[in-house]
């Protein structure tokens, strides 16, 4: 099963596509973003993590910017977009948001109430 949900963070709420595995309880895995947003190569990444049984979830890192980025890595106009939020990205505030994976969890009892830092995987 494959969507969407909403964290609530330090600086306010932000949305997450989460992609579940078969089973429960399962290992959890964060797949954080590259300039492009949470785009289809993203969401993917996420639904093949979830296939290989992981609990995948890619929060929305420019959502104080721009909520809901979802940028095509073959286009030109896309790319120069993505570089201005990368550019303008405040990387502390992202990483607390990261961090805010408590949040994450009512749709899955038996996951731990926080992820560790080993658990925070790239998909680039």
């Amino acid at each position: 099963m494959k969507d969407r949900i909403t964290v609530k963070g330090q600086g306010g709420t932000f949305a997450a596509y989460i992609a579940r595995p078969k089973t429960s309880p399962a290992p959890a895995v964060v797949v954080l973003q590259e300039l492009f947003g949470v785009n289809a190569d993203i969401r993917k990444t996420c639904e093949e993590l979830a296939e290989q049984g992981f609990l995948a979830v890619a929060p929305d890192l420019f959502w104080r910017q721009e909520p809901g980025v979802d940028l095509n890595a073959t286009s030109e106009a896309d790319w120069q977009h993505g570089l201005r939020l990368y550019q303008a990205y405040d990387r502390d505030a992202g990483a607390r948001d990261v961090k805010t994976q408590p949040m994450l969890w009512p749709s899955c009892p038996s996951a731990p109430a926080r992820l560790p830092s080993s658990a925070i995987a790239s998909a680039g």
